[in-house]
């Protein structure tokens, strides 16, 4: 039975050895793979930042490029100015500068105090285009060129309806306070 145990001792002190010669040699390997993995980072920095100083060189040539390239292109943006609608258009249905001006000179509080009779019992008449179906044809549109040219007027309406007033009782005032100002 010592031999048995002799040689168990002997087995086990040589696996020990084995696996500590292995042990170094796996270290050995990796230290050489770190050390090459750190190389070939270093080489993939190093390429790197030479493509990005080509790319910033390229990129900082474009703005010229763009520059003459937009040169001759004529920009066709849509504008919600008085130009979008066509002038006669915008005369045919009294917005003129005056009553721009008028408009812009009005206030929220303008409509929120103003004074209405009592009005009769509302009908629910649909809103269509952002415009009140219960208005005339011809307010109608007004109402639409002036929303669309005088954005005092948008931001009023909006702030107001429905919140503080019904749509109907806006355009009332609205078309009240201008209408020394246009006639339909």
């Amino acid at each position: 039975m010592d031999s048995w145990l002799q040689k168990a001792r002997s087995l086990a002190e040589e696996a020990a050895k084995r696996s500590q010669e292995l042990t170094k040699e796996a270290a050995k390997l990796s230290q050489g793979i770190a050390s090459e993995t750190a190389k070939r980072s270093k080489e993939f920095a190093v390429e790197a930042t030479k493509r990005a100083d080509l790319i910033k060189a390229e990129a900082l040539k474009l703005p010229d490029q763009i520059k003459t390239l937009a040169d001759g292109i004529t920009p066709q943006i849509p504008t919600l100015s008085p130009a979008s609608a066509p002038p006669p258009d915008l005369e045919k249905y009294g917005i003129t500068d005056e009553l721009r001006e008028f408009v812009k000179g009005l206030t929220i509080s303008t409509f929120r105090d103003f004074p209405l009779e009592d009005e009769p019992q509302a009908s629910d008449v649909p809103t269509v285009s952002n415009v009140r179906q219960d208005l005339t044809e011809w307010q109608a549109r007004h109402a639409t060129l002036v929303l669309s040219t005088v954005k005092e007027i948008s931001h009023f309406r909006y702030e107001l309806c429905p919140r503080h007033m019904k749509e109907r009782c806006f355009w009332r005032i609205y078309f009240t306070l201008v209408q020394s100002h246009v006639a339909p």
